[in-house]
């Protein structure tokens, strides 16, 4: 009974949907700040702050959808839809993440604990009203993904590069238009009772979108890659060889999507599937190798 409690909790809290939060990671590894233990420390704080932030707003998302939730093949099993939770404990559990999260973003930073405030702001204004408003819905999305970058840099006291939000802003764009067409396919006929936006969405626009998304992250990660400021700051053109793996994965993701249909959320994709996660490994282990030793002369 003790383990269906905490597998039931997991679920309320989708703790899944942590690994989003590893983007406030990539300030502190591009700056070449990864080895200063306060700022890692700081970062590390910062991470589970936004986790516990995020868990309060999937936790109020997921009760007012309790009810479209049950047309949905995968979110039918959600907890709420499977518990009937009196709407008292629910507020208070609110609170509680709320208390938890923004306590320990204060205590890294108060701007970081305002940008989690942002980020609560967006999220609340996406769920309440923009996430029936076409092409918007998923730019407010991706809009989340870029305050965990600023949230990252104000820890680890640097200034995010331009092409790195970039690249964030546009690689959130693929993945949540991925998830609607997801969504559209599996879906069909009841896909707009689920969420009503879809009604304006096809399958064909969508790919249309995903295409643009897709080859703008990949020109403009390879144009960060040789940028003056990594360039001068590693003495060569080694991080351009990192271009494989980001194109890599996102051509892997297509495949999910288009192949083995899935794609609903981007989470569990990377958790599912091994390719995809040995790619986005490497990745990091390439790219950390060349900003703190390998590669660096």
């Amino acid at each position: 009974m003790a383990l269906d409690n905490l597998l039931f909790i997991v679920q309320l809290l989708r703790v899944k949907q942590w690994v989003k939060n590893a983007f406030i990671l990539f300030p502190l590894i591009f700056s070449g700040h990864l080895r200063n233990l306060s700022y890692l420390t700081d970062v590390v704080l910062t991470f589970l702050g936004f986790c516990f932030t995020a868990s309060s707003i999937y936790v109020l998302n997921d009760y007012l959808d309790r009810e479209k939730d049950r047309l949905h093949p995968k979110k039918s099993h959600r907890p709420f839809v499977r518990r009937n939770i009196p709407a008292r404990s629910v507020a208070l559990l609110i609170f509680a993440l709320l208390s938890i999260g923004l306590g320990i973003c204060v205590w890294v930073d108060p701007m970081v604990a305002l940008i989690a405030v942002t980020y609560l702001v967006v999220q609340l204004a996406y769920n309440l009203a923009i996430k029936h408003v076409v092409i918007l819905d998923v730019v407010f999305v991706a809009f989340g993904f870029q305050i965990r970058i600023w949230a990252g840099a104000f820890a680890a006291g640097v200034l995010p590069s331009v092409w790195l939000q970039l690249c964030v802003f546009l690689l959130a764009l693929f993945l949540g238009f991925n998830k609607r067409r997801h969504e559209l396919e599996s879906l069909q006929h009841e896909a707009k009772s689920h969420r009503k936006v879809l009604e304006h969405y096809t399958t064909y626009l969508l790919d249309q979108i995903i295409v643009i998304c897709s080859t703008l992250a990949i020109v403009f990660y390879g144009l960060y890659t040789i940028s003056s400021d990594i360039v001068n700051r590693l003495g060569n053109h080694n991080m351009a060889y990192s271009l494989v793996f980001v194109i890599y994965g996102m051509l892997r993701y297509l495949y999910l999507v288009h192949v083995k249909k899935i794609g609903d959320d981007p989470g569990e994709v990377l958790l599912q599937d091994k390719s995809l996660m040995i790619g986005v490994g490497l990745w990091v282990i390439f790219v950390t190798a060349i900003l703190y030793g390998v590669g660096k002369s």
